[in-house]
Formats: structure tokens, sequence, C-alpha cells
């Protein structure tokens, strides 16, 4: 279950880190600088100057006029005048009578901001750029995983939907087969054998047996009247099974292939009487 949640989890994650590269990418490429509002600076060309001017006497075509020299971005109107913001891109101080107040503005060159007495003396050495994060590749990255999870947990969904589609025969035949009956000591292949053949009577039969010792199997057995007749063979070859898990003998593949060999030809028997009971 920890698993299932695991894989179901990881695509969310990975789309939310994928959402988040995404806003910084976009953080990034739109970010820009701007100066404090409360913070007294020089003009320089191009910048946005703000005027407001407090005096109903003038139109806004009159201040335009009057502001004929620079090029006028916005003129707001306001209960006592006007707000005025314009700009120029030409160097040098401008006076504008407005009333009986004058208006100086000065608009220097970024250039005049450089103390220079001569030629600049170049250096030969570089700058090294600092540490670089490159979160365009962190949103592929990203998007990558979530698009290899997604593909994931759909092929696991399609294998689990195609196994349910098995009948019990079907599954019980493809798992039996997947045994490998190697030439050891071990005893899984007939815990696992034994287990197959549980799972298989279960489905089969509506009962539950997995879990219980070859006597309790018998016992729950008897109360199914459709396989009445085999169950002398299935408690024979429940009992060799048995004798073969836990006598500590060596049993060989050729065995091990005899005994899987009995089971098929028992399930076989058994699924043919319940196809005919049905």
């Amino acid at each position: 279950m920890k698993k299932r949640a695991i894989l179901y989890i990881f695509p969310v994650l990975a789309l939310l880190t994928a959402v988040i590269a995404g806003a910084f990418i976009i953080a990034a490429g739109g970010a820009g600088t701007a100066d404090d509002a409360g913070m007294r600076r020089s003009i320089y060309v191009g910048d946005v100057i703000s005027l407001r001017i407090a005096s109903s006497e003038f139109s806004a075509e009159e201040l335009a006029a009057i502001f004929q020299g620079f090029e006028i971005v916005g003129i707001e109107e306001e209960r006592d005048g006007f707000m005025l913001s314009l700009r120029t891109f030409t160097v040098g101080e401008r006076k504008f009578l407005i009333g009986n107040k004058e208006i100086v503005i000065n608009v220097s060159s970024t250039l005049d901001d450089i103390e220079r007495g001569g030629v600049f003396q170049g250096d030969s050495w570089v700058i090294k750029p600092g540490f670089l994060f490159y979160w365009r590749v962190l949103f592929y990255v990203a998007a990558g995983c979530f698009a290899l999870t997604g593909c994931l947990v759909l092929a696991k969904a399609a294998i689990k939907r195609r196994a349910k589609q098995l009948s019990p025969l079907q599954m019980f035949m493809k798992r039996c087969a997947a045994l490998c009956p190697d030439d050891d000591w071990g005893d899984e292949y007939f815990v696992d054998l034994t287990l197959y053949f549980k799972e298989y009577l279960e489905a089969r039969l509506m009962c539950r047996i997995v879990g219980k010792t070859s006597i309790e199997i018998i016992d729950e057995l008897k109360g199914i009247r459709a396989i009445g007749a085999f169950l002398p063979e299935i408690q024979e070859w429940l009992d060799e099974c048995d004798r073969l898990k836990f006598s500590g003998v060596e049993v060989y593949a050729g065995e091990k292939k005899g005994h899987r060999a009995k089971l098929l030809n028992l399930v076989g028997k058994i699924d043919r009487i319940k196809e005919e009971a049905a």
C-alpha cells in the first residue's frame, strides 16, 4: 500500500516542482530594477518626471504647450490641478514659468556620473561568474520525471487490468510456468506451488484456505460437493508436497517437475468439473 501511495505521490511532486520552476523562470525573465519612490536622485535622459501642478488656471492643452520641449507621457486631472508625467532625451537645463512660479529641470547624461580625465586603462583579467542555477533545466528535468512516472503508473495499471481479465485457471497456469525447478536444496519451489494452488481454489470455489494447513484445507473443502470426488487426490498431493518441503532431503529438478505435472493434471480435472456444474 505504501509503495502504491509513493508511486502516485511522486508524479504530483514532480508536477509541483515543474510549476515552481516555471514560475521562477517567468519571474527571472520579467525581473527589473526600480528606484525607491522616496529616494531623491538626479534626473537622467529618458527618466519619467512626475509634476503635480496645483492650479486650476491651466488646461491640459495649455500645460502640454508649456512643456512642448518634453514628451508628454500622461496628464491626469486631479481635484486641485493636474498630475503631469513627461520625459526628454535632451541633456541640459530647462526652465518653465507656470503662473508666478519657475520650474527648473536639469537633465543629465548617465555618462556625466563617470569621472574620467583621459583614456580608461583596461585589465587583462576576467571576473569569474558567480553561481548560476539554470531554472529552465530544472523545469525540463521535472517535466521529464513527471512524464516518466506517469507512464509507469499507466503501465502498471494496464498490467493489473490485464491480470484481472485472466481466468483463475489461466492465472494458475501462467504462474506455475514461471517457476524454475533448479537443483537446489531450497523449499521455496513447493511453497510457491502450494500457494498458487490455494489461490486457484479460492478463486474457483469461492472459499478461504490461504494460510491454512493441509488438514484445515481438506476440512474446508469437504463442504464443497462439486469437488468431493477429488478430495483424496488433493490430500495425497498436499501430503507429498509437505514431505518434500519439510523433510530436508534433496529434491532434484525432475522430481519437482513431476510433482508440478500431477498438480496441473489435478487442477485441469477440477476446472472441467466446475465448468460442467456451472
